[in-house]
């Protein structure tokens, strides 16, 4: 019989369910690095082009110290890994999730580092930290700056789009009722009053009226991540269902591509994989609004993107022929 993980829900919990609206870095980092630290025949096909790329970047010895520390307090196949790598504040940004890291009590070190103990050997250097030894801890937190920027960071606006698109389809399916969304959930299977999901070990979470938050993934895979601590806000990190591949915006096509348009208007065309508002194209590409504008009306004009106002707001997305003209396997040239 497979082990599962199943969340338990009161009339009161739903609520208060959250979808996260933006991926977690510090989440998104950790699971990056498992999917590096992978057997190559496990690695799941969408993210092999990436592993591949990252495999053949120099790597310096601190990136390679951060690499091992962190694999060694969370392994891909361990069943539990400490909470506190992942504090909820993350949300606000990777520096603000670091610096509560580097503030975590000594009493929740040795307690989640016990408990990490009971499911697989720890290394000795985990015990300096479970006495909550600050430089230790410090270790860690830059561990995780430099497998995030090492890893996660140059395709962060990937990542961002992606998940922006899944959450979409998350608020698509709540105008049918918060039965709908959590029915829409990718891997999951809901029988009310339970959610349940594929899980390393038999897990139960019982929420007890103050709801869930959904954290959508790039880098989860396979199954969902919970946070295990009962006194924490209850947090499941999930698989988003369909990736862009971190491929795509990388290798001879897309310089092809850059060389027929411009660099600017490539990097627009591959992040509208999912569509997305001229402020927040902005944003994620760190260009001005009013660059972003000019280049969505030229290939707009060029019929590879089209706009239409959503909301209140005007949303800018592929059409077919700029799905074919981003495609790896599309002959780049003049459009028929």
């Amino acid at each position: 019989m497979r082990t599962a993980l199943r969340i338990h829900f009161t009339d009161a919990d739903y609520r208060h369910v959250q979808v996260a609206s933006s991926p977690d870095p510090m989440w998104e980092a950790l699971l990056a690095l498992h999917i590096l630290e992978l057997p190559t025949a496990r690695v799941p096909a969408q993210f092999r082009a990436w592993r591949g790329q990252i495999r053949t970047q120099p790597t310096g010895r601190q990136v390679k110290n951060a690499f091992r520390m962190l694999t060694e307090l969370a392994p891909p196949d361990a069943n539990y890994f400490p909470d506190f790598l992942t504090p909820l504040e993350a949300a606000e940004g990777l520096e603000a999730g670091i610096d509560v890291l580097r503030s975590t009590r000594r009493t929740r070190l040795a307690s989640e580092l016990r408990f990490a103990s009971l499911t697989r050997p720890l290394p000795a250097w985990t015990y300096r930290l479970a006495d909550g030894d600050q430089h230790t801890l410090d270790e860690v937190a830059t561990a995780i700056r430099l497998v995030h920027d090492h890893l996660v960071a140059p395709g962060w606006f990937l990542v961002e789009a992606n998940v922006r698109q899944d959450r979409l389809t998350r608020v698509e399916a709540l105008d049918g009722g918060v039965d709908a969304l959590l029915a829409s959930l990718h891997i999951f299977s809901w029988a009310p009053p339970v959610l349940s999901a594929p899980y390393p070990m038999d897990w139960d979470i019982r929420l007890k009226g103050g709801g869930v938050r959904f954290i959508p993934s790039y880098f989860c895979h396979g199954a969902p991540v919970a946070i295990v601590d009962e006194n924490l806000p209850p947090v499941v990190v999930y698989p988003i269902a369909h990736r862009m591949p971190y491929g795509l915006a990388d290798g001879p096509h897309i310089t092809a591509l850059t060389n027929i348009l411009s660099d600017t208007r490539t990097r627009i065309l591959i992040a509208l994989h999912c569509p997305s508002t001229t402020g927040r194209l902005s944003a994620h590409l760190g260009i001005s609004a009013s660059v972003v504008s000019t280049a969505v009306k030229a290939l707009r004009a060029a019929g590879l993107v089209d706009s239409a106002w959503t909301g209140g707001h005007k949303v800018h997305m592929l059409t077919e022929r700029g799905r074919l003209l981003c495609a790896p396997g599309h002959r780049h040239g003049r459009p028929r």
